[in-house]
């Protein structure tokens, strides 16, 4: 007698096989977690672009409170709002 005659408790073949409606469930929480992050990369880039406009709205007097010039505020303000340089945060 062999051991394939002996009925196994795994079935012959890949024993790792996940049911396939396992494998759709998880492309699908992973398209869900990308969709998530793509989602708080494009707040971020809002976020930052509203900043960087109320940024050359502040006063001389209130730049100079935050260390900043006018010639520095502006500059920011013209970056464009995909050049984050902390967005991995």
């Amino acid at each position: 007698m062999t051991m394939d005659s002996i009925s196994p408790s795994v079935p012959q073949g890949n024993a790792c096989a996940h049911h396939p409606a396992q494998h759709t469930a998880r492309q699908r929480l992973r398209f869900i977690v990308r969709l998530w992050h793509w989602a708080r990369r494009m707040d971020r880039l809002a976020q930052l672009r509203r900043e960087r406009n109320q940024l050359h709205e502040l006063s001389d007097a209130l730049l100079r409170d935050i260390g900043l010039t006018r010639h520095e505020a502006n500059r920011e303000s013209r970056r464009h709002y995909w050049d984050d340089i902390g967005w991995r945060r």
